[in-house]
């Protein structure tokens, strides 16, 4: 069985692997949760840390996807334990005090204060290149530590109140022991109990972040030395149409390098090539349904006889019917992601790979040195309308699609304005490349 773990500031990854043999990857943003199930397939996802604020944060959504997929997901110390303590009821595996007290809405060493909001756990942290070192201090640490500190006699409980009280009124990237301490004198706070306090400190201060952390790990080790089964979960999962868009935004982000991604999009400019190369990579991963009922209408085999007679057309039809179903079902089943990654994968056995590599490079040096090109957010209808014709009639050589958004998705754009931006940039450089001038007041409709 394999395991994933999200994890940064809360733990060093050296520490985690004396814990853990698994696969530890950075704080997890939303889209990652699935990205990785998609790409390596995992028994158990362990989130400890993730993103806040500044990046979107890990989905509700693809959680509960993951736990649908037969994988189980634990949660502790920080976005883990908040996302653990939503979806419990769902399924997720919750570990440690911090994913208690937002569970129970208190922190068990202090009753009387209300434990709910998110920057209990956020803390700002240097890069992955640093192993994303913690440079604020978590709030939930600061309580924890005030409240052990008042438990061994160094402060009394009006000073504790009052330093929980500026620690919470600091915003959490500025949020430090100095910075407490600055504040507390500025307040005329009692100098000997905050001069006890600093000297109790460095060996006194409480990490619970951290001892959660190492509380998941072993969690996940001890669940997985058990050989469980794959969890069942006891919820509809609904896919609705904000999470397949979700997912054609994220097959896009943090799985390709540079290269792949710029010959993906070449490759989806030549719409045919594109349909061909996901239907053959679907075929690849389709599995035919063995005696699968469903699948073939019961009275279909004697209709087919009826009609066709010889026995090996009504079997080659009826394989036919399964293989459009099985299609079908890999279809729904397979990610954006996978499919992107295959069909880079058949085009790298051809020389195609460096070629479109190349023209894409030129494409975009040729268009930077543009500065005269319009933004086609700016564009109105018609002119949309009218780069959409000159891509299909001109370019492509066919009619326009009767349900264009259905096909847009189907070539793996994430949305209408990825469409229009990269067909944009591809008639601009047809244009330059044949040495004609490009009239940049709208969409241009010459071929």
């Amino acid at each position: 069985m394999s395991a994933c773990v999200f994890v940064g500031p809360s733990l060093a990854v050296g520490d985690a692997r004396a814990v853990l043999d698994a696969t530890f990857l950075p704080p997890a943003k939303q889209g990652d949760v699935h990205r990785v199930i998609s790409l390596l397939r995992p028994r158990v996802v362990g989130i400890i840390d993730g993103y806040f604020q500044w990046v979107p944060s890990v989905w509700h959504k693809e959680i509960l996807w993951a736990m649908h997929q037969g994988v189980h997901v634990f949660g502790a110390a920080s976005m883990g334990a908040l996302r653990a303590a939503e979806l419990a009821p769902f399924g997720m595996h919750g570990v440690g005090r911090i994913y208690e007290a937002y569970r129970d809405a208190v922190l068990d060493c202090c009753p009387d204060e209300p434990f709910e909001d998110d920057d209990e756990v956020a803390v700002e942290h240097g890069p992955g290149e640093l192993g994303y070192v913690a440079v604020s201090e978590a709030m939930v640490n600061i309580r924890c530590t005030l409240a052990t500190a008042e438990s061994n006699g160094v402060i009394g409980s009006g000073l504790r109140r009052h330093l929980v009280d500026i620690a919470k009124g600091l915003f959490f990237p500025e949020r430090t022991y100095d910075a407490v301490f600055g504040s507390a004198r500025a307040a005329g706070l009692p100098e000997c109990e905050l001069a006890a306090l600093r000297e109790w400190l460095p060996n006194g201060r409480v990490n619970q972040k951290r001892a959660d952390a190492l509380a998941l790990l072993a969690a996940i080790r001890d669940f997985m030395a058990s050989d469980p089964g794959p969890p069942r979960p006891r919820f509809h999962f609904e896919h609705t149409t904000l999470w397949e868009r979700s997912l054609a935004d994220h097959s896009l982000e943090s799985i390709h390098s540079p290269d792949e991604a710029r010959v993906l999009e070449e490759l989806r400019l030549d719409a045919r090539r594109w349909d061909a190369l996901r239907r053959d990579v679907l075929q690849s991963l389709a599995v035919l349904p063995q005696a699968d009922a469903p699948v073939i209408d019961p009275g279909l085999e004697q209709r087919l006889a009826d009609s066709h007679g010889e026995p090996q057309r009504v079997a080659d039809v009826i394989e036919e019917v399964a293989r459009q179903h099985a299609l079908r079902r890999t279809g729904d089943d397979i990610s954006p992601a996978l499919i992107d990654r295959q069909v880079l994968a058949r085009v790298r056995t051809t020389e195609d790979f460096a070629r479109l590599l190349a023209r894409a490079e030129d494409k975009q040096r040729r268009l930077d040195a543009r500065t005269d090109l319009p933004d086609v957010e700016e564009f109105s209808e018609l002119q949309l309308l009218q780069l959409r014709d000159w891509y299909f009639v001109k370019a492509l050589g066919t009619d326009m699609p009767d349900d264009i958004e259905q096909c847009v998705r189907a070539w793996g754009y994430r949305d209408m304005m990825h469409f229009h931006r990269a067909i944009f940039a591809e008639h601009v450089y047809r244009r330059m490349d044949a040495g004609e001038s490009v009239h940049t007041a709208s969409a241009g409709t010459g071929g």
